[in-house]
Formats: C-alpha cells, sequence, structure tokens
C-alpha cells in the first residue's frame, strides 16, 4: 500500500486485520531473547499522520467490510489514553462496520493506566489486548530481562479483565532451558490460574544466536531442550492449568503439535492424550516426526500415517545423518524455530 506505513509484524491470529501503525518499534527493546526491534529507534508516529494512514486505508478499501483492526508495533497501550482515544475515534469513524480493535500490550504498560483509562479504551473500541507474558516464573523473567515481575504480570491480566476487554496471554516454552523447566511450567500456570484470560497462546521457544540467551547457551549457562523435552513441559504445563473458560492454542508454526488447541474448560484430556500419543511413540518414530515437521513434511501426528509423507521423512532423516551421524537435534531445531520468528 503505497504511502501508507506497515509495521513488521502482527500476532498470527490477525492475519487478516487491518494494520495501524502508531508506534516505531518497542519502548522496552531489552528481552535477552528478542531481536527483533534491536536496530529500530522507538518513536511514537505524529497522530495527524496516523489518521492520514486510516484515511487512505478506508480509501482503498472502500466497498470492503473490514471488522477487525491491530495496533502496531510492539506495545501501543505505552501511548497516552488521549493519543489513543483519538486513533480508536478515526477507526471508528472510517471503518464504521469495526467489531475489534487489538494491540499489544506489555503488562507493566497495562498497570500505568488506571481502571478508568483502559474502560474509556474498551468503549472507545479498544477490545482485545495481546500481552506477552512468557512465563509466570521470576527467575525467568528475570534471565531474560523481561523488565516486570509475576505480580506485575498477573495484576496487569486482572485489569484487563476487569475493563471488559478480551486478553490473549503469549507464553514461551523452553524459556526456562533445562534448568527452569518444571519452573516454568509451574509457576505460568499459577499465574495463568489467576488471571483466567480469553486465549492461552503458546510458543515454542527459538533462540536467536546473536542474542543474549544465545549468548547463554554458547557459554553454558542455559541448556536447550530437545522438541521431546520441550513437549514433556507443555504436558506439565497443562496439567497444572485449572479447567477454566479459556482457550489454549499452538497457533504458531514455531510448535511441534499444533493440534494441541481447544477450550480447557471441555477439551484438556483430549489435548493432554494428543501430547501422550506423541511421547508414546516409538523413539525412532518420535524423532521422524520430530524431523519431518521441522522440515514441513508433516503438519499432524496423523501425517505419520500417509506413506509418501513418511517416506519423504525418513529419507530427510537419513540425508541429515549421513552428513553428520552425530548432529545434535536440540540445536537443528531450535535452529529451525528461531528461524521462524
Amino acid at each position: 500500500m503505497k504511502d501508507i506505513e506497515i509495521g513488521p509484524i502482527r500476532p498470527p491470529s490477525e492475519s487478516n486485520s487491518l494494520l495501524i501503525r502508531v508506534t516505531r518499534g518497542c519502548h522496552w527493546n531489552k528481552c535477552y531473547f528478542c531481536g527483533l526491534y534491536k536496530s529500530m529507534r522507538f518513536s511514537m508516529r505524529p497522530i495527524d499522520e496516523t489518521i492520514e494512514d486510516i484515511r487512505r486505508q478506508a480509501q482503498l478499501n472502500r466497498g470492503k467490510k473490514i471488522t477487525s483492526c491491530f495496533l502496531q508495533d510492539g506495545d501501543a497501550l505505552v501511548l497516552k489514553t488521549d493519543y489513543l482515544l483519538r486513533i480508536l475515534d478515526a477507526i471508528n469513524q472510517n471503518f464504521p462496520d469495526m467489531q475489534y480493535i487489538t494491540s499489544y500490550a506489555r503488562a507493566d504498560s497495562i498497570t500505568r493506566k488506571n481502571p478508568a483509562e483502559l474502560k474509556a479504551l474498551r468503549q472507545a473500541g479498544l477490545n482485545h489486548l495481546y500481552s506477552g507474558m512468557e512465563t509466570g516464573s521470576d527467575r525467568i523473567l528475570k534471565l531474560i530481562n523481561k523488565g516486570f515481575d509475576a505480580d506485575t504480570v498477573v495484576r496487569s491480566g486482572c485489569m484487563a479483565k476487569d475493563a471488559d476487554m478480551i486478553l490473549s496471554e503469549f507464553i514461551l516454552l523452553g524459556i526456562g532451558g533445562k534448568e527452569l523447566s518444571e519452573e516454568n511450567a509451574a509457576q505460568t500456570a499459577k499465574a495463568l490460574n489467576i488471571i483466567q484470560p480469553d486465549f492461552i497462546r503458546v510458543h515454542a521457544t527459538g533462540i536467536k544466536l546473536e542474542s543474549k540467551l544465545g549468548e547463554f547457551v554458547r557459554d553454558g549457562s542455559f541448556t536447550l531442550q530437545s522438541e521431546e523435552e520441550i513437549v514433556i513441559e507443555q504436558k506439565l504445563f497443562l496439567q497444572q492449568l485449572h479447567e477454566m473458560d479459556s482457550y489454549y492454542v499452538n497457533e504458531h508454526i514455531v510448535n511441534l503439535l499444533l493440534e494441541v488447541r481447544g477450550n480447557l474448560r471441555t477439551e484438556k484430556q483430549e489435548m493432554l492424550s494428543t501430547i501422550d500419543r506423541f511421547l508414546t511413540l516409538p523413539p525412532d518414530e518420535r524423532l521422524l516426526f520430530t524431523v519431518g515437521r521441522r522440515l514441513n513434511i508433516f503438519f499432524r501426528l496423523d501425517d505419520l500415517k500417509k506413506p509418501k509423507l513418511h517416506q519423504k521423512a525418513g529419507e530427510s532423516l537419513q540425508q541429515i545423518l549421513s552428513k553428520n551421524p552425530h548432529v545434535d537435534f536440540a540445536a537443528l531445531c531450535n535452529y529451525v524455530r528461531q528461524s521462524q520468528i
């Protein structure tokens, strides 16, 4: 779209949404696992420029029924409430069919708003927040330099829910490495059981080698988990989540078991059964599925039953082993995951 500024990312679930860029980059930009905005200086876009983009988007989409919009980049909620209200008003005026306006929101940005501000934003149309809590463990939050603690995670989530906003919480499996795997599962479940978000969006960690967390891997203070170990962590996490009215979803291509998704109140045991189905495969079949999944040959466990795909994955696995019989599959799979984010 000529002359309309679009940011680099949006949540997978916002693939069909109108994108409106209100900030450039991330105002925190210090997380040790993320490199997305490291080369970008944070700035707030001038209000008139943003509103003009909204008008141009309306002209380009004339005749189309646009019902959802995502505010970019990393955390629109850091902006002053009056600024956001002007943006929301412009969106609603130019897109009368709008039903959902959404944004990323850091936990500490939510808690800097008072309840009245959050409710005003909700009434103006901002009705879905995506919050990257990552983990409920204070030790891991400090390890990854997230910039807030677990208490802030819980308070922010409860504030968003109290304002009647739809809340999606992103969590990262494997973000504590082997050393803190069980703690990540337990403490993250503990926080979410209090918040009870509408969506729990699960991502397997892909550690970029050039990141600070990548340095920890190289110096031996952080040990990568295998795909199987990450799945075991996911099982521990899911087991400790209450059966609440939250939708649990492995929605990103970075995840191994994309079919593990459902309402925690009604489908928790079914999701655990799918995890157990993977974990009880013979070792050679687990490895075959893992490699095939990372090479985008398999997408679901049922694909193992398809002879052509099974053969293709087997041939790919043999090619890998022929080149390096002692390949570190934990490192190889991490490399693939980090390339997908």
